[in-house]
C-alpha cells in the first residue's frame, strides 16, 4: 500500500510540474507573439548579401573637392562595416564602385531643391539615367540590387548639387506620401534598372549615406516604405 501511494504521489507530482511546464511554455509563445506585433512587418529583401552598383560622377564644370579613395572607403568599406554592425550580421554589402564618371551636362541641369517636396523628379531621373548610360557598356544592371550615386560637388542645402542625400527609389521618384512605388530607370542603349536607387554627395557623411541605403533596403510593404 505504502509502495502504490508513493507511486501515486509522484505521479501527481509529474503531472503539476508537466503543467506548469506548459503554462510557462503558453506564455513565452504569448510574449514572442506580443514582441512580433510590437516590431510589425519586416523586410525579407533586406536579408543577405546585398550587390550595389555605386557610381561616383563628376561634373564636367565642378572640381571634386574630395579625392576618389577616400569616397571609396566611406561608401565600400564604411557602409558594408555600418550595415554589418546595425544588422547583427543579417545583411552586408558588395559594392561594385566605379569612378569617376563624367556627366554630360553642366551641374545646373542636374541641380535639385534642398526640399523634399520641390525636387524637380525629372532633374532626379537625369542623374541616374545618365550616370547609367555612361557605364552601360561594361555595366549588367540586373547583377545589382541598388545602385548608389555620388554627385562629386561639395554641397550644402541650396548650393552645390543642393541636397545632401535622398533616396530615389522608392521616394523621390514617385513621391512619398501616396503611390509609392519603384520607378524604371532607362539608359541611352535601352537598359532598365528599376529596384533600390539612393542619391548622397561627395561631403554626406556616412549616417546620411546608411540612412537613405536603409530606405531603398527596406523596399514597399502596403504603399509605405518599411523603414519610415
Amino acid at each position: 500500500m505504502r509502495s502504490t501511494a508513493r507511486l501515486l504521489k509522484n505521479h501527481f507530482l509529474l503531472i503539476a510540474i508537466l503543467f506548469l511546464s506548459l503554462a510557462g511554455l503558453q506564455e513565452s509563445l504569448a510574449k514572442g507573439s506580443e514582441k512580433e506585433n510590437i516590431l510589425g512587418p519586416q523586410s525579407k529583401q533586406a536579408i543577405g548579401e546585398q550587390h550595389v552598383l555605386i557610381l561616383a560622377v563628376r561634373f564636367p564644370d565642378v572640381e571634386p573637392r574630395f579625392p576618389i579613395n577616400r569616397i571609396r572607403k566611406k561608401v565600400v568599406r564604411g557602409l558594408d562595416k555600418y550595415v554589418k554592425e546595425q544588422s547583427y550580421g543579417l545583411t552586408w554589402v558588395k559594392a561594385d564602385f566605379r569612378g569617376w564618371i563624367t556627366l554630360p551636362d553642366p551641374i545646373r541641369k542636374y541641380k535639385v531643391s534642398p526640399y523634399n517636396f520641390k525636387v524637380d523628379r525629372t532633374r532626379v531621373k537625369k542623374l541616374i539615367e545618365d550616370s547609367m548610360t555612361a557605364v552601360e557598356k561594361e555595366v549588367n544592371f540586373s547583377q545589382y540590387q541598388h545602385i548608389i550615386v555620388i554627385p562629386c560637388a561639395f554641397t550644402t542645402p541650396g548650393k552645390g548639387y543642393g541636397m545632401m542625400c535622398y533616396c530615389a527609389n522608392p521616394g523621390m521618384l514617385s513621391g512619398v506620401r501616396k503611390n509609392i512605388r519603384y520607378v524604371p530607370m532607362e539608359s541611352e542603349g535601352g537598359k532598365t534598372f528599376q529596384d533600390g536607387v539612393c542619391v548622397a554627395t561627395e561631403n554626406a557623411h556616412l549616417g546620411m549615406f546608411a540612412h537613405d541605403f536603409f530606405h531603398a533596403l527596406g523596399g514597399i510593404y502596403q504603399n509605405k516604405r518599411l523603414i519610415p
